[in-house]
């Protein structure tokens, strides 16, 4: 279950440590978002939490083009540095 006070404040602050875990809705705009997209600010009472992107559609909003929300991200830019260099050594791995 979603808590909207702490949803609202990850809004506000776009925490990306919030992405994953829920993604908002403006009704107005008809558009869902994750908690840290980078788009205008919109105004709290148009504003709905859902916990999956499916749940969003399902309610009749689309996916913002900004953010993505059904593409999978890494939470933050060291998670992708992680990530490269995994690739790099399966690839190089066994060689001298």
């Amino acid at each position: 279950m979603i808590d909207p006070e702490l949803a609202w404040k990850a809004v506000q602050t776009r925490d990306a440590s919030a992405n994953g875990s829920f993604c908002f809705g403006v009704l107005t705009t008809g558009i869902y978002c994750r908690p840290s997209c980078t788009s205008r600010q919109p105004l709290r009472k148009n504003v709905r939490f859902y916990e999956t992107a499916e749940a969003a559609e399902q309610a009749g909003l689309r996916a913002c083009l900004r953010c993505r929300p059904r593409e999978a991200h890494p939470t933050d830019p060291a998670a992708a540095m992680v990530q490269a260099a995994c690739r790099y050594l399966e690839t190089n791995s066994g060689k001298a």
